[in-house]
């Protein structure tokens, strides 16, 4: 029993819990930072880093309102728009 940890130690049960209870303690924590970070469209399992201004959603590239094109092809004269817009709000 190898892989839950419980073989060659002090005892079987701290080896339970410091073994494949401490790694299940640490894929939760994986999990629990990347929900914080992905993309809010409800199926979307991207990383969210574009903020959607005027409210507290965080999108990635491709559901961002303001990114053109499905794929996100972002183009100067696309960011330079984006800047004057907001130079202008």
């Amino acid at each position: 029993m190898h892989w839950t940890g419980l073989d060659d130690g002090s005892g079987a049960w701290y080896l339970f819990w410091s073994g494949i209870v401490g790694d299940l303690a640490l894929l939760g924590g994986i999990i629990a930072a990347f929900r914080i970070v992905n993309c809010h469209v409800s199926g979307c399992y991207r990383v969210g880093l574009h903020h959607v201004d005027g409210t507290p959603y965080r999108t990635c590239t491709k559901h961002h309102p303001s990114t053109p094109g499905s794929k996100g092809e972002v183009t100067v004269e696309h960011i330079h728009e984006a800047h004057r817009r907001a130079l202008e709000a």
